[in-house]
């Protein structure tokens, strides 16, 4: 899941877009105008969902790297 923060040109709108993947044309469309005059401002955030950790600590269980 990928967050985008994207800004209309045509109204100033500032909006954010949660897409599966990459940001398309079709997913550039303000939600206040409607048009698709819009720019992607900078990608906010990037998280890779359906993974759940609980419990534990990160590096335990064994099986780690060894240097040296």
């Amino acid at each position: 899941m990928a967050i985008y923060d994207l800004k209309c040109n045509q109204c100033g709108n500032e909006f954010e877009k949660f897409v599966t993947g990459f940001l398309g044309e079709s997913d550039k469309e303000c939600p206040s105008c409607n048009s698709r005059d819009v720019r992607q401002v900078y990608n906010s955030s990037f998280g890779i969902g359906g993974a759940s950790h609980s419990g534990g600590s990160c590096g335990s269980g064994g099986g780690g790297f060894s240097f040296g």
